[in-house]
């Protein structure tokens, strides 16, 4: 992916983060639960990070192919074969 895709995706991935962790944060405090802090965040995390990774980001992969007439899989494809040629070149 370029630079400006990357960007872009994290971008995507950071709309989808905050107000989710925001929801959950709310969420507990809404059950007055009087959670100590780190606790309050393991859990927002963890409820969390499992719908970025099976919800957002596959929703904001499919947009992203989709933006430049590909298929998901096809994306894949690009990234992976990206990621070969970025690891088999020498260090600069």
């Amino acid at each position: 992916m370029s630079r400006k895709e990357t960007t872009i995706q994290l971008f995507l991935v950071w709309l989808a983060v905050y107000p989710s962790v925001l929801a959950f944060t709310y969420g507990m405090r809404w059950l007055g639960l009087a959670l100590p802090l780190p606790l309050e965040i393991l859990i927002s995390t963890a409820l969390t990070v499992p719908l970025i990774t099976f919800v957002a980001q596959p929703v904001i992969e499919r947009r992203m192919a989709r933006a430049r007439g590909e298929s998901p899989a096809d994306l894949k494809r690009r990234q992976a074969e990206q990621a070969e040629k970025g690891r088999s070149s020498p260090p600069a």
